[in-house]
């Protein structure tokens, strides 16, 4: 094991360094991300393991839920381990756990022990609970993050699987390059990503037309329930647990139905809450520019950004979207 050193540094140009000198010291380590990982989190983890086996090192893939299908196109996604627990021989075994897209250790949804950690993240509010945290709140996605740590410090060839992972984690962030994150920077990363032999068509198609028939059905069954407030300001869109049973979908299939009522003309915020247990719900939150979300779920214990964020309210569905929307309403 690599010995524990407390890293204090915001600088990502530093930490980026850092980030790759303990790659290179060490021989095994270990990649979580979020729970419920999207596609900015396998992406980015899947092309952080292929670099660290390039480089004649081990890295594994443990997340705690599954993802849904159109991710598994990724190369290398059919060997991310889901579990429920980390491996046995955590953390004795490793040199390293990187948690990917985790503004607080919590959201991997597993016991994180003291020990080597290496937080990669882009959200505000990050609480850089790692050993080393590579933090850069300007990046697209955290899957450009490790581009620019390849880039800058590993410098390895980059070959088409790993290039795709990172474009899956860039795409996805960025709506397909249409949120306000994309910037410049999102487009030299494609450049570069596409010279790599990435064929964004293909990637657009798994992603936007490969979804499970329960999905459609799913995302129906939610938009009945879609309803307007302050003023046709806010949009929330409703998830009861039987609505998956109804439509033949599992969890991973709730993947974008948030996006549908931020569609809308006037909405600038738009809420999607998942019926949990008798007294909690999920909620993600969706903003156009000007609205900070990320303030809102912050006061349940949440985050993410500014215009993208999700927490678990302690409540029922009908009573957290009623609490939401009163908070909603005070913030736009």
């Amino acid at each position: 094991m690599t010995t524990t050193m407390t890293t204090t540094t915001t600088s990502p140009e530093i930490a980026a360094r850092e980030v790759a000198d303990r790659i290179r010291a060490g021989r095994n380590f270990l990649i979580t991300a979020h729970r419920n990982p999207d596609g900015d989190a396998l992406g980015s983890g899947i092309a952080l393991q292929r670099l660290i086996r390039q480089l004649g090192k081990k890295a594994k893939i443990v997340v705690r839920d599954g993802f849904g299908k159109p991710l598994y196109n990724i190369p290398g996604a059919n060997e991310v381990a889901i579990s429920d627990t980390l491996p046995a021989d955590y953390p004795k075994a490793y040199d390293a756990l990187f948690t990917m897209e985790c503004p607080e250790v919590h959201r991997t949804g597993y016991d994180i022990l003291p020990g080597p950690v290496v937080n990669i993240d882009h959200h505000l509010g990050n609480e850089m609970y790692g050993e080393i945290n590579y933090l850069d709140i300007e990046a697209p996605s955290v899957g450009e993050m490790v581009l620019q740590l390849n880039r800058h410090h590993l410098k390895l060839p980059l070959d088409k699987e790993t290039a795709t992972a990172m474009y899956v984690s860039l795409a996805t962030d960025t709506g397909f390059f249409r949120y306000h994150n994309t910037t410049l920077r999102t487009f030299e990363a494609a450049a570069e990503l596409a010279r790599a032999g990435v064929v964004p068509g293909d990637v657009s198609l798994w992603i936007n037309e490969s979804v499970t028939a329960g999905s459609v059905k799913l995302l129906g069954l939610c938009l009945n329930t879609l309803e307007l407030h302050a003023g046709g300001r806010i949009a929330t869109v409703d998830l009861p647990k039987s609505f998956f049973a109804a439509a033949g979908a599992t969890p991973e299939d709730t993947e974008g139905i948030v996006n549908y009522g931020r569609n809308i003309d006037g909405v600038v915020v738009s809420i999607l809450l998942k019926e949990g247990d008798a007294t909690s719900t999920r909620a993600s939150l969706r903003a156009k520019p000007g609205v900070d979300v990320q303030q809102v779920a912050a006061m349940f214990g949440g985050g993410g950004h500014k215009a993208a964020s999700g927490c678990t309210v302690p409540l029922p569905l009908a009573e957290a979207k009623a609490k939401l929307v009163e908070l909603v309403t005070e913030a736009i």
